[in-house]
């Protein structure tokens, strides 16, 4: 499944406006605006089929978290819509939604103008079980903070600015407690929490007081570790790591943004092009995502040919450690069985929310009553 928005048009005005959409595994399209809204986009969808996304209406703002008008964060969960609140102004966003249903995002505090900004001030929150909670009050003396992740585990990263909103400060929210990770190990410069685990390992970025070089880093346990680069790149990036401590992203020219995508572990930066067949035509740019089997995705280009230069969506299936060394070829095609089958212990997925490939059954995403609901689940579970 995935999530995400759809543009309709007015064949009259053409005028044209987002509804909030997810495509089911059955190569459906499901339209999941909120009742009332007048434009809509879905953020973020979990493993159960729940999506965290906004909702406008038709009042205009120029402060609007949206596309112009005002906006309000909603959690989308067996074809219901229900709005999050916000922290005491008008607006919120939905952004990040967890496994556990928590969803992650920003919400105005106020609707008092910040004399700095010129908009109400809005906090970072975390939505649960009908109560959001601003994880991050004043964020660090600035008007502005927000999430950049939420991880299974409930772990949010994120950012709040400074007083007069002169800088923002990475940080990590976990089990009620905040930190702000730029008092653990920096460059010297400013830094941004990007992703992290179930075990409240962060990466990020942190840069120099000049901004250049800027390195992808690790917050892991108090402790601070500087990931470097390879190939003569003199920045990098990270976009993800996984529960194994696996963190993929990418390396570039901070001068010419020439890059490569990388995979870290273990202590090691590895040029994930070094583990690819060399006669797969691809140039890997960067490494989006890497769950927790090992799979990454990435975006590559055609390194020769008429459409040299062309992106590409690449997909890589590990078939070894990550050591170019050992491998002479470290990416398998993508095979009928889903690599996530038989997970740590050989268990699978419970077969009551999925179907016979392990996906997510559309059964359980269409509308229903609570009735229905109950009756399905007492059915699966027979």
């Amino acid at each position: 499944m995935s999530a995400g928005y759809a543009t309709r048009t007015n064949t009259v005005t053409a005028a044209t406006a987002d509804d909030a959409v997810i495509w089911l595994t059955n190569g459906k399209i499901y339209d999941i605006q909120p009742a009332g809204a007048t434009q809509s986009h879905a953020v973020w969808i979990n493993d159960l089929g729940q999506v965290s996304g906004w909702a406008q209406n038709s009042t205009a703002d120029s402060c609007s978290f949206g596309n112009g008008n005002q906006t309000a964060g909603f959690i989308w969960q067996f074809g219901v819509s229900r709005p999050l609140g916000t922290l005491g102004g008008v607006q919120s966003y939905g952004e990040f939604i967890n496994d556990r249903g928590q969803v992650s995002g920003h919400s105005e505090t106020s609707t008092t103008p910040d004399p700095v900004t010129g908009c109400p001030p809005f906090d970072p929150f975390i939505w649960q079980n009908g109560k959001m909670t601003d994880i991050n009050p004043g964020n660090f003396g600035g008007a502005i903070g927000g999430t950049n992740a939420l991880s299974n585990g409930g772990q949010a990263v994120g950012f709040g600015y400074t007083t007069d909103e002169l800088g923002a400060d990475p940080f990590l929210w976990q089990k009620g407690q905040l930190t702000n990770l730029s008092t653990i190990g920096n460059l010297g410069g400013l830094g941004t929490a990007i992703n992290v685990n179930d075990y409240a390992h962060v990466v990020g970025v942190d840069y120099t007081p000049d901004f250049s070089p800027r390195y992808a880093v690790l917050w892991r346990e108090g402790t601070f570790t500087n990931l470097g680069t390879l190939n003569g790149y003199d920045c990098s990036y990270p976009l993800r790591i996984n529960n194994r401590d696996q963190i993929v992203g990418f390396v570039f020219s901070c001068e010419t943004g020439a890059e490569s995508a990388f995979i870290w572990e273990d202590g090691e930066m590895v040029d994930l092009n070094a583990l690819i067949p060399a006669d797969s035509g691809l140039q890997l740019q960067y490494a989006t995502w890497i769950d927790e089997d090992g799979v990454i995705s990435a975006q590559a280009v055609l390194a020769a040919g008429a459409g040299s230069g062309d992106a590409r969506a690449v997909l890589l299936i590990p078939a070894g450690a990550c050591d170019p060394g050992d491998l002479s070829a470290a990416v398998k095609a993508l095979s009928a069985r889903s690599p996530s089958a038989d997970v740590a212990g050989g268990t699978a997925k419970p077969a009551s929310l999925r179907d016979s490939d392990g996906r997510i059954d559309p059964q359980w995403l269409r509308p229903m009553s609570p009735a229905q609901l109950r009756g399905l689940i007492q059915h699966s579970s027979d």
